[in-house]
């Protein structure tokens, strides 16, 4: 039984509240002739924990089936995924220094199974009473407490320890093996703190003449200046300009930040401005992970700014009070307004708005702001799974604060489904000859010795919906920017990427494990990757790239990653496009990074038998997903969507800033 995230529940007392640890899930077996550890995937893991194998006995005659989580903790003592990956794939004689050295704990939280009765439809109050009747609390085992009813002080505790955060569960809630269900929810912590300015990355298009994002440090022990990473979401338009004009003030040539530098290009300001920045983590090498930026503190003295291990922002901060700094929804007042990203506190009440004035069913003209849309076929079926014209539309209203700045300027393919994803569709890259006098196009060449194409720009939340009532339920862009000043109409590629595609007899947890190989190949060259699901069956992977790279720049450094890859990994990756060629391995599809082509937007529907999304997540959720072996981890609905947004922002919008230059390859990277 899977957790979906969610925010704190309103009935504390319909649930009971547990700690959510850092492991990974296993499920054990235990009888006195046969004990047994297996995965999320059903992998017999038992070899790989053998301190674990004590249980055994602890148990003695009861035949059981649990369920819990394996742990290892940290050199200060907290639970540590990293930590755990020095022991999730060793076996044999490399164990046994491991064992000593980094042991782990099996947290047991569940029972399914007792002295040849089913559990399965206990309610979970019944389960947990029987669970901990076997009080199960030995040397590498425990039962952890569970709290019913007291979900905001344990989310707290979590906070002052350095925890995830808190699994809600209901208390009257059935086992569903393998199902991710409402009945669990998984409530995690955000951090905030103050950090200092040393400097800011000049702003591009919409922000050209501003900043694009500011350069973080922190102090260390001997009162060095370390850089921290940057920021780059959270500002109103003039915010942005106060911003850059304070820094532009306090300009300076060489860098304040000692040991580690901020991208090339950062233009570097005196010291002296201290900011509060929310994010979800800190990276191995110090950097914030998913950070906003919600507001200076010039009542904080730069000197005294170092780095803070507690997370500090509450459930109740999160739902009460938000600051418009603090809001993940962008407005879209006006077409120019998507790519400033500009946040504003009513911005999810706009958006909600929209996506309600849409009728369920027949023809309806809604005013999208100043512009008429008419929308017509509102009932008819377009999904499988039940969803039709009119929830298309819905969720493109509701998401728009955040897709639009990845469709801003960018000439656009629509993906055409009239009848619905199980009939027939069409890619549309001409813009209709029907099409609204408002909707903005641009004439872009695409592919030599071919006439130019006159594309769709989605712009503004108007022409999203337009697209929408077309039955463009998939939205295609470009890796470029249009620009009727640039060769052929456009720039070069704004970004890097790879598309992981998986092979016949392999999941996205493949995908997985090579996005982490990509990533630590582009890091040491000083790239930053982002990645996204593809909302079906592959993950893709944008690095940012600086303003004057070129797509004859970008594929062969693309194509020369993929082939070291394969040549490394040659079991399990594959970087040539013949099919016969893929069985049992990954595809790395460097031939995206071409003008001709299009990769689907992030927070894009997906034309499968439910609504599924290309979700951009986190690294943690890569390595987690790794880890569980788990494809459903990576699989992410609409509704899902839209909650993860609202309660993380976009944390894709990094990919819209400018990036480094593409350095040199050879062999020696491999």
């Amino acid at each position: 039984m899977l957790a979906r995230t969610a925010t704190m529940p309103a009935d504390q007392q319909a649930w009971s509240f547990e700690v959510k640890w850092d492991g990974v899930r296993a499920i054990v077996r235990s009888s006195p002739d046969r004990f047994e550890l297996r995965s999320r995937a059903d992998n017999d893991i038992t070899t790989g924990y053998p301190e674990l194998a004590g249980l055994q006995a602890a148990l003695g005659d009861q035949r059981t089936v649990l369920d819990g989580e394996i742990i290892a903790f940290d050199d200060r003592g907290r639970p540590s995924f990293q930590a755990l990956q020095e022991r999730m794939h060793v076996r044999g004689r490399e164990l046994a220094g491991l064992v000593e050295r980094r042991p782990v704990t099996l947290m047991l939280f569940d029972l399914l199974w007792l002295d040849g009765e089913s559990l399965l439809d206990r309610t979970y109050d019944e389960r947990r009473t029987q669970l901990e009747a076997l009080a199960l609390d030995g040397p590498h085992w425990q039962t952890p407490a569970a709290h019913p009813g007291q979900g905001r002080e344990l989310f707290a505790a979590t906070a002052e320890q350095h925890l995830e955060g808190v699994i809600a569960k209901r208390r009257d809630s059935r086992y569903l093996p393998g199902g991710r269900s409402d009945a669990w929810l998984k409530v995690k912590h955000h951090r905030r703190q103050e950090f200092v300015v040393g400097g800011w990355l000049p702003g591009k298009g919409a922000r050209q003449g501003t900043l694009g994002s500011l350069q973080l440090g922190v102090h260390d022990g001997d009162g060095q200046l370390r850089y921290a990473g940057g920021v780059g979401t959270g500002f109103d338009h003039d915010t942005l300009d106060r911003l850059h004009a304070a820094l532009s003030a306090t300009e300076r040539k060489t860098s304040p930040f000692d040991g580690r530098q901020p991208p090339r290009g950062t233009r570097f300001a005196t010291p002296k401005m201290v900011v509060e920045v929310r994010f979800a983590d800190w990276t191995d090498d110090g950097s914030v992970r998913q950070a906003a930026y919600l507001g200076r503190r010039d009542d904080k003295d730069p000197a005294g700014v170092v780095r803070e291990d507690s997370p500090a922002v509450t459930v109740a901060e999160r739902t009460e009070g938000r600051s418009s700094a603090a809001d993940p929804f962008i407005t879209s007042e006006d077409p120019s307004s998507a790519t400033q990203r500009r946040t504003s506190n009513d911005a999810p009440t706009r958006a909600a708005d929209l996506a309600e004035r849409i009728p369920a069913r027949g023809d309806a003209v809604l005013d999208v702001d100043g512009h008429d849309v008419k929308l017509t076929n509102l009932d008819k079926p377009y999904y499988p799974s039940g969803w039709r014209k009119a929830d298309v539309l819905r969720y493109y209203a509701r998401i728009a604060p955040v897709i639009l700045p990845h469709l801003h300027d960018r000439p656009v393919t629509l993906k055409r489904y009239p009848d619905g994803v199980e009939g027939s569709s069409f890619f549309n890259k001409h813009a209709p000859a029907h099409a609204p006098e408002w909707v903005t196009t641009a004439t872009v060449q695409h592919g030599q010795g071919k006439d130019p194409v006159e594309f769709v720009l989605i712009q503004d939340r108007a022409t999203l919906l337009w697209a929408a009532q077309l039955a463009a339920i998939e939205l295609h862009p470009s890796l470029s920017r249009a620009d009727s000043d640039a060769p052929g109409g456009a720039t070069g590629p704004t970004a890097l990427v790879f598309d992981l595609d998986p092979g016949p007899g392999t999941t996205i947890v493949a995908c997985c494990a090579v996005a982490v190989e990509i990533r630590a190949l582009l890091t040491d060259l000083g790239l930053t990757p982002r990645a996204k699901t593809s909302g079906s069956k592959g993950l893709q992977l944008y690095a940012p790239l600086a303003a004057d790279m070129t797509y004859d720049d970008a594929k062969p450094f693309a194509h020369a990653v993929a082939a070291l890859l394969e040549d490394r990994h040659p079991d399990r990756i594959v970087s040539r496009m013949k099919k016969s060629l893929r069985k049992g391995k990954v595809l790395i599809d460097w031939s995206q990074n071409s003008a001709h082509k299009t990769t689907v937007c992030a927070y894009s529907l997906r034309a499968r038998e439910r609504p599924t999304v290309s979700t951009p997540v986190t690294w943690d959720e890569v390595e987690g997903c790794r880890a569980s072996e788990d494809p459903d981890e990576l699989v992410f609905t609409a509704d899902d969507v839209l909650a993860r947004v609202a309660r993380d922002g976009d944390c894709f919008a990094p990919v819209l800033d400018p990036g480094p230059e593409l350095p040199g390859l050879d062999d020696g990277d491999a």
